[in-house]
């Protein structure tokens, strides 16, 4: 355990793990607006984020989607690992990152199953609904880990408490609207955390 740490160490000494949730951001707000822009009358309130990847950006937007999730499991690991190491929150931890894992990844098969097919729809639909739920609880998680640790404000813990409420919210209605609030959420989220892991040097 401790050579792991020490490797985890070693490495964000090199290259800050928040670096990584601050470029996953970069990534997947730069291919957002480049997919909404390059969509001719994109409406938000009424055409679902998916049909980005059908518009003349729309190749550029599903490569963010999977550069978003490549990117972003070396920042979940990073995640993980500057929370307290107590034994007792230990399995949380843990929990925390396998879920944070399967979100990446999640995101990277919505990004590269893309297509009228009828089983690489099937695929793409069951990656985003996994997606979301996924996003629900390990959101929770995080932030329930944030308020066990004091080196987190609790402002932050209680944003992530909002954010995955956005994710309860899209799952509940199902909704342009609501996949918007709840893209745009995750995305300050992940800013927000990687900026303050940044200046503390987590």
């Amino acid at each position: 355990m401790k050579k792991k740490f020490s490797f985890f160490n070693k490495l964000n000494n090199l290259f800050p793990g928040s670096v990584f949730g601050l470029i996953s951001f970069g990534i997947s707000l730069f291919t957002h607006l480049i997919g909404v822009l390059l969509y001719p009358n994109y409406n938000m309130t009424k055409i679902a984020i998916s049909f980005l990847g059908d518009g003349y950006g729309g190749i550029i937007y599903r490569i963010g989607l999977i550069l978003t999730g490549i990117i972003g499991i070396p920042f979940c690991l990073f995640l993980g690992r500057s929370f307290n190491k107590e034994d007792t929150i230990e399995p949380l931890r843990k929990l925390t990152v396998i879920g944070s894992i399967i979100y990446c990844v999640s995101l990277m098969l919505i990004g590269y199953f893309w297509g009228s097919d009828a089983v690489v729809s099937f695929i793409h639909g069951l990656s985003a609904f996994l997606c979301w739920v996924d996003g629900l609880i390990f959101i929770s998680l995080v932030s329930i880990l944030m308020f066990k640790d004091v080196r987190y404000p609790k402002s932050i813990a209680f944003f992530g408490f909002i954010v995955a409420g956005t994710f309860l919210l899209h799952l509940t209605f199902l909704t342009p609207i609501t996949q918007w609030i709840m893209t745009l959420s995750i995305m300050l989220w992940v800013w927000i955390i990687s900026s303050y892991m940044l200046y503390k040097h987590f």
